[in-house]
């Protein structure tokens, strides 16, 4: 087991959909849950998922997973605050990798060819190079943990990649860009994509 951590973030507030993203059904869980469970798979320190109040209901089943579950600030709404908290349950880790915690279709491959050599690239910065442009997930060393934490906002990660590029390695995958479900049609788009019935119900 290589010395680092994932962090799942899934504290977002689902406006576009209107009903909490996170607690959808996917295969007979919900759309977390198969997330995390993928992801748990991976060979990895610890998962830490970040949960909002929309999704904190599921950390008894997050914790049977075998994952950590934490929940942000009362009130916080940026995503830096969601980064924040998981860096605090992480931090014993050499590096993190973050993931999204609606991309129930992120390949697992983009995290292992990430985790493979991560050392060896030597930049604190680590970002997945899909056909269509960069994506999650995204690998941050402990070198990097304070400057982080120290953001604000609602893109940090993606404005310290623009704002200090000498950082950032890229790691190039011939796959599509992961799709995030905001929306109904994305939803049932990934369900189409995965296999799924096009019904409500798992």
């Amino acid at each position: 087991m290589d010395d680092v951590s994932g962090i799942i973030l899934a504290a977002g507030r689902s406006r576009r959909l209107g009903r909490p993203k996170h607690l959808l059904p996917w295969n007979g869980q919900t759309v977390l849950e198969h997330i995390v469970e993928r992801i748990m798979g991976l060979p990895l320190r610890q998962v830490v998922v970040v949960l909002g109040p929309s999704s904190a209901p599921l950390a008894p089943r997050l914790e049977a997973l075998g994952a950590i579950p934490v929940k942000v600030p009362e009130g916080a709404q940026a995503c830096a605050v969601s980064i924040q908290t998981g860096l605090q349950a992480a931090r014993e880790a050499d590096a993190v990798m973050f993931f999204l915690g609606d991309q129930p279709t992120l390949p697992l491959s983009a995290a292992q060819v990430m985790l493979d050599g991560w050392r060896k690239r030597g930049r604190p910065l680590q970002v997945i190079r899909y056909r269509e442009g960069r994506g999650h997930p995204v690998l941050v060393a402990r070198a990097l943990f304070e400057t982080l934490e120290a953001r604000i906002g609602e893109k940090v990660l993606w404005e310290l990649m623009a704002e200090h590029p000498e950082w950032v390695a890229e790691v190039p995958l011939d796959l599509p860009l992961p799709r995030d479900i905001d929306t109904w049609e994305d939803y049932w788009r990934l369900r189409a994509e995965a296999g799924l019935p096009l019904v409500d119900g798992g």
